[in-house]
C-alpha cells in the first residue's frame, strides 16, 4: 500500500473552488506553563470528542497557556473523553468547528493544511467503498447560499511515527512533567517508519507532525469525484 500527505496547494497556483469558511472547534485545551521544560502548546484537533458533559467554562475558549497547576486541571477532566492510545497535549482542540462558509467547495479541501474538510458526497462514497479509518465529523457552518453542501472534518489521530533517520538534529525528548511529546523539526524529506504504519486504515496522522496521511485507495476515491484543490505527497516507508 503507498500513502500520501494531503496538503494545500501552493499559493500561487490556480484553483478550482471559490469555498472557504471561518470556523473554530468547540473546546480548547490550552497551553502549559512547565516549570520543567517551559511554557508550549502544540496543535490537534479531534472533532468527533465532546466534551458538553464536564461543564467546564475555561475549555470553551481560546487562552494562552496557563499555569502549570491549572492546565493539569484541565487535562485531567479532558482525558477520560480521549480514545485510547491518543496522548494529551496542550493546544489541542476537540467537537465539531462552528462557524460560516461560503463559495462553492470541491470535494476535499485543505486549508489550512493541517484541516482536511470533506463534501458530504466525499464522505458516502469513502463509505461505500469500505475505507477504514475515515472519522468525519459534521461542521456546523452557517452560509447565505442554501445550496452549500455539508462540509466534514476528517480527524486524523496521531497514530504513525515518521522514520527517525529523516528527522533532523533539532529534537527535544518529551517531558515527564507536563507530558509533552517529542518535537522535532519537519524535516522536507519525510517517510514513514514501516513498523508504526496502522495496518488496514486508510486515513491517520503522525506523532509530533502535523500532516494528515491518506492511503493511495482514498486518493483513488476521492479523485472520482471531479478536481480538488489539494496536492499528495507520497510517503514512502522504510524499516
Amino acid at each position: 500500500m503507498r500513502y500520501f500527505e494531503i496538503r494545500s496547494p501552493r499559493w500561487d497556483e490556480p484553483g478550482h473552488w471559490s469555498g472557504e469558511y471561518r470556523a473554530l472547534h468547540r473546546w480548547h485545551l490550552p497551553g502549559v506553563e512547565c516549570p520543567k521544560c517551559g511554557t508550549w502548546a502544540g496543535m490537534g484537533a479531534y472533532p468527533s470528542v465532546a466534551l458538553s458533559a464536564l461543564e467546564e467554562p475555561a475549555l470553551a475558549k481560546v487562552t494562552g497557556p496557563v499555569h502549570f497547576a491549572e492546565y493539569m486541571r484541565l487535562a485531567g477532566l479532558v482525558r477520560t473523553y480521549l480514545p485510547p492510545g491518543i496522548p494529551i497535549k496542550g493546544g489541542s482542540s476537540f467537537g465539531p468547528m462552528v462557524g460560516t462558509a461560503r463559495g462553492r467547495f470541491g470535494p476535499v479541501t485543505c486549508w489550512p493544511s493541517w484541516e482536511v474538510v470533506l463534501r458530504e458526497d466525499a464522505v458516502e462514497l469513502l463509505k461505500a467503498e469500505g475505507l477504514n479509518g475515515v472519522i468525519a465529523v459534521r461542521m456546523e457552518l452557517k452560509s447565505r447560499r442554501s445550496t452549500t453542501p455539508a462540509l466534514y472534518e476528517l480527524e486524523a489521530r496521531p497514530l504513525a511515527r515518521l522514520h527517525p533517520d529523516c528527522i533532523g538534529e533539532w529534537k527535544t525528548p518529551p517531558c515527564d512533567v507536563c507530558g509533552r511529546p517529542e518535537m522535532f523539526d519537519l524535516p522536507p524529506k519525510r517517510w514513514l517508519l514501516r513498523s508504526s504504519i496502522p495496518e488496514g486504515l486508510d486515513v491517520f496522522g503522525l506523532e509530533g507532525a502535523n500532516p494528515r496521511v491518506v492511503s493511495e485507495r482514498f486518493v483513488e476515491v476521492i479523485q472520482r469525484l471531479g478536481p480538488a484543490d489539494v496536492t499528495y505527497r507520497e510517503l514512502p516507508a522504510a524499516d
